[in-house]
């Protein structure tokens, strides 16, 4: 009987092997088929993960649902054999096939099409490996491969690579190139206006927008293809004239963007226009107390972005926009007049504004006006007229704008945009390829410190003491 059972008991461990066995070997089998089903859905979804820290490689909300919306067929034609493409600019195209059919990349290898690109560049420029002719219909925009990354000059006497603009000149091609139109922004002339930065030109330009100078003294009119009409930090003030132009182009419709310089004082016709449109300058540039709303100076002001539809896209979006030396506006004088203001971008409650700017002292004093204040207003109106008034023009200067990531310029754009009615337009950012200096407001600024230099170290020394009492006890 021993010797049976042990059989038996033999017998079944054989069993259990076997089972064990074939389990194994179908869990094998089953790994490997699902590892393979996996590649090839990967590889056929051409799947990928953006795993850089600045996204280079990702396209943006804004370029996702600009490409989802094109109702035309776009042909992008890369000067290079697609073998010899540089693979970084290789990797953030096919996002944009993946995102649209539309988009089709077509490669021309110089060797073989040696005229190619004769049409669509100028005389006497090449097209260097890598550069690209955005195409739809019969509209086009080349693109050199040597603007596809911004470079920063050092002191050492060597160039930094700092931003990567592929994806913003793509998209700002797309959009040039599939728009039925292209819209006028006529820049205001004759009183002294601060002129646009190239980059300001560039940016309004990559929008699909044309930018000209109207000089209102000789003209006389508001011409008709006016989008937009910007006035920026006039030194002087506007004749009754002009005033009155501007106030029968805004009648019929028309669409405004002032800049005021806080610089500037007794602007009485141009002051006088806005107060009709519900907008009050105050005398002065605008002193913050509240230090979340300043950096480094109190008249370095971070305000508060509002919500409103030309704000949408950076509405609590952890951002901020910077303005330094600002005028404060109020909304008032004609309650009756049927405009309705929206803030935009606003103070503490415990701003002030320093009349006197020439007062060797930024604390308070008597005459000084208290606030809140906008320092950005939108105002619409029932005939479809629009205007923004921002009491900082140094908003749009590079240095400026650079502190913030390009914020102020996107906030500008998705103004004008706003203005016009094409709010699905945007500026999309170019990737930084390098470490961005944070924003931080004075408070964050004096709280770090605090803890950084006092309460950890003391929290450490503290718990130290306190081991070593404990120590000694045992």
């Amino acid at each position: 009987m021993n010797n049976e059972n042990k059989e038996k008991k033999k017998v079944l461990f054989k069993d259990r092997k076997v089972k064990k066995g074939m389990f194994s070997a179908v869990a094998v089998v089953f790994v490997i088929v699902a590892v393979i089903a996996v590649n090839v859905f990967v590889t056929n979804k051409n799947y990928t993960v953006d795993v850089t820290s600045n996204k280079i490689y990702s396209l943006s909300k804004q370029t996702k649902s600009i490409l989802k919306g094109l109702d035309d067929d776009v042909t992008v034609y890369v000067i290079n054999k697609k073998s010899d493409v540089n693979s970084s600019y290789a990797q953030v195209w096919k996002e944009y096939e993946k995102e649209s059919s539309r988009v089709k990349f077509v490669y021309k290898d110089p060797s073989l099409y040696p005229n190619f690109t004769k049409k669509y560049v100028a005389d006497g420029e090449e097209a260097a490996a890598d550069s690209v002719v955005v195409k739809c219909g019969d509209k086009y925009r080349f693109i050199s491969s040597s603007n596809y990354v911004s470079y920063s000059y050092g002191s050492d006497y060597s160039y930094t690579a700092d931003s990567l603009q592929l994806e913003s000149l793509m998209t700002e091609a797309i959009n040039y190139v599939t728009s039925e139109e292209t819209p006028v922004i006529y820049t205001l002339s004759g009183h002294g206006e601060q002129s646009f930065t190239s980059g300001v030109t560039s940016s309004f330009e990559g929008d699909n927008y044309s930018v000209k100078a109207l000089n209102l003294l000789t003209q006389n009119k508001v011409p008709e293809d006016c989008a937009v009409l910007f006035i920026n930090g006039a030194q002087k003030d506007i004749s009754e004239n002009e005033k009155n132009l501007m106030d029968a182009y805004m009648k019929k419709g028309g669409k405004m963007y002032v800049f005021l310089d806080a610089s500037v004082e007794n602007l009485k016709n141009l002051y006088a226009l806005l107060k009709e449109y519900n907008v009050v300058v105050q005398k002065g540039v605008v002193v913050e107390t509240d230090s979340d709303h300043f950096t480094q100076y109190p008249i370095y002001l971070l305000p508060e972005i509002e919500s409103a539809e030309a704000t949408n896209a950076q509405y609590d979006s952890n951002i901020y926009v910077l303005a330094p030396s600002a005028k404060g506006l109020k909304e008032g004088g004609n309650e009756e007049s049927g405009y309705t203001v929206s803030p935009l971008l606003s103070t503490s409650e415990n701003a002030y504004s320093k009349v006197d700017t020439t007062s060797s002292t930024l604390e308070k004093e008597k005459g000084d006006i208290d606030g809140p204040f906008h320092i950005s207003v939108a105002v619409s109106d029932e005939n479809e007229g629009r205007m923004i008034v921002t009491g900082c023009t140094n908003m749009l200067l590079d240095d400026i704008d650079q502190a913030v990531g390009g914020a102020n310029t996107d906030f500008v754009l998705n103004g004008v945009n706003y203005l016009t009615k094409q709010e699905n337009k945007i500026s999309i950012r170019a990737k930084s390829l390098k470490t961005e200096n944070a924003m931080v407001p004075a408070f964050d600024q004096k709280m770090t410190l605090i803890m950084t230099v006092f309460i950890v170290p003391l929290v450490m020394l503290a718990a130290g003491i306190i081991i070593v009492i404990k120590r000694k006890k045992l």
